[in-house]
């Protein structure tokens, strides 16, 4: 039980940052408004695939390799930078069409995404693991929270907990962001939100590039 106390605290400190708007925020009530909700979801299941990736790999003291190393963090920054920046123009393109129509149908949201589910996933895995400030996050909440004399359980129970939060807050994102009430207002205002979320991927990914 004298452990607990560091397990709440890692629970908290990852709960407040996926609750701060970034990339994945806006990569999955992207995907979930603009294409379908299971487009949503696989996107959704992507992004914490990728987060159970980065804290394992912190657990393993991989992250701390990529800490050392100034050409594979260099390298990891322009690719992550340069695939959201990707994401952006892909956005700001289709914010320069004519409106497409948008479902309000339930049935409509989750059937037929015009591309395979595990595209999606794939996406929402590129964006979590494209971005090198998870890996100084998760090396930080580990140094913070993980005490050298802590039993192998505690990392795991972090590991675990962490991936559990991260998978049910997206996948709720997806979920609510392509209800048809919020759809409806996506309708009314698609080029504009299209425009913004195009806006700012390319931000997001001009940081990363920037350093």
């Amino acid at each position: 039980m004298q452990y607990v106390p560091y397990l709440l605290t890692a629970y908290a400190i990852f709960m407040l940052a996926v609750l701060s708007p970034g990339p994945n925020f806006l990569a999955v009530t992207g995907t979930a408004m603009t294409v379908s909700r299971r487009a949503g979801l696989g996107l959704a299941l992507g992004v914490g695939s990728g987060t159970f990736c980065w804290s394992s790999m912190t657990m393993l003291g991989l992250t701390a390799v990529l800490a050392a190393s100034a050409d594979i963090a260099l390298i990891l920054r322009w690719a992550g930078g340069a695939y959201l920046m990707f994401l952006g123009y892909k956005s700001l393109r289709a914010a320069l069409r004519r409106n497409r129509p948008v479902s309000e149908t339930p049935a409509n949201l989750i059937a037929n995404p015009d591309r395979p589910f595990w595209r999606y996933i794939r996406r929402g895995l590129l964006v979590q693991a494209g971005n090198p400030k998870a890996a100084l996050f998760w090396l930080s909440v580990m140094s913070l929270v993980l005490r050298p004399d802590a039993p192998a359980w505690v990392a795991v129970a972090i590991v675990v907990g962490t991936t559990a939060i991260s998978f049910c807050w997206h996948l709720a994102l997806a979920w609510f962001f392509s209800t048809p009430a919020v759809m409806r207002v996506y309708r009314r205002a698609q080029r504009t939100i299209e425009g913004v979320l195009g806006a700012m991927f390319i931000i997001f990914g001009g940081k990363l590039l920037a350093g």
